[in-house]
């Protein structure tokens, strides 16, 4: 694959926000507070029309929410497309997105959660690097000194990241041994799973797979990572990387399996590396990785290292 890296993020550069998720449901005013924290970055805002809208639970119908994010990519006043929150939603509008106009135009596309889908989408059809990390819905607004220099530097810097450090008091934790290389793919593991049998499915052939979720009963965990084994995927990935499984508990504890359990009867028998415990995805601190980007993994010695660069020097 010959892939596309974007340039990096300055100071002045202008942020297309898109709402291509789940609707925002706060005041105007909170709405107001989050873009006066993304100009406080440095940055000029351009705003999606669906990022005020509302459509039940989506920030828009599905066209208006496509049609955001396309006018984004084509827009050339856009440094960079930022999206403003998860929740539900990107899946609908897949076959919505203007996958040409993103290979014409590669930019920065930064979220998590179920922007998962929309990055496996781009990494499968476009081949650009896009960036796993927070949104500025809530998150901005409450950075951590950790998670605000780390997106900033992901998101800046010309040079491979190196080693991805956890924050102090999170500990990665070895659960196969082993070391392995690879592009580093995935995210959201509930948005991987969806994806499996649709023009949109991530192929994790050779490639280092990142996994996490949030709030999901052990069971559902259980269901999609066997899907994924099924699926072939832990036979032909390189290895594995688990970020954060927060709120992810046994609905009945009395007949409960924990997640450990299901991670050793699914994942480890393909005998790949699993490094498990990253600081990426649902956690109070925040490693924003950039994904399509290659990588090194060393399980035992609990590292994760990015060791090519994600962003390119010039303009577009």
């Amino acid at each position: 694959m010959n892939l596309l890296k974007p340039r990096p993020l300055r100071r002045g550069d202008t942020i297309g926000l898109v709402g291509i998720s789940g609707a925002m449901h706060e005041a105007e005013t909170r709405f107001e507070q989050m873009l006066a924290v993304i100009e406080a970055l440095g940055y000029k805002v351009i705003v999606a029309d669906s990022c005020r809208e509302e459509y039940g639970y989506l920030s828009g119908r599905d066209a208006s929410r496509a049609r955001g994010l396309n006018q984004m990519f084509r827009d050339d006043r856009v440094d960079a497309v930022v999206c403003m929150r998860g929740g539900y939603g990107v899946t609908r509008m897949l076959d919505q997105v203007d996958f040409d106009a993103i290979r014409a135009n590669p930019k920065i596309l930064l979220g998590y959660s179920d922007i998962t889908a929309l990055h496996t989408a781009i990494h499968q059809k476009v081949g650009l690097v896009t960036f796993h990390g927070p949104m500025p819905d809530r998150a901005w607004m409450e950075f951590d000194d950790f998670s605000r220099e780390s997106m900033l530097r992901a998101l800046t810097s010309t040079e491979p990241l190196g080693l991805l450090e956890n924050p102090p008091g999170m500990t990665p934790r070895c659960v196969v041994p082993g070391r392995c290389e690879g592009l580093l793919v995935g995210g959201n593991l509930s948005l991987i799973a969806a994806a499996c049998g649709t023009p949109y499915a991530l192929d994790p052939t050779d490639k280092v797979l990142l996994l996490e979720d949030v709030g999901e009963y052990v069971y559902r965990l259980d269901s999609m990572l066997t899907q994924l084994r099924h699926a072939g995927m832990f036979e032909r990935c390189a290895g594995v990387v688990l970020g954060g499984f927060t709120n992810c508990t046994e609905e009945y504890e009395r007949y409960a399996l924990h997640l450990e359990d299901v991670i050793q009867d699914v994942i480890v028998p393909a005998g790949k590396p699993v490094l498990a415990n990253m600081s990426i995805g649902h956690t109070p601190s925040k490693i924003t990785v950039p994904l399509g980007v290659r990588c090194a993994v060393d399980a035992e010695a609990g590292t994760l290292v990015m060791t090519e660069a994600a962003l390119r020097d010039g303009k577009f």
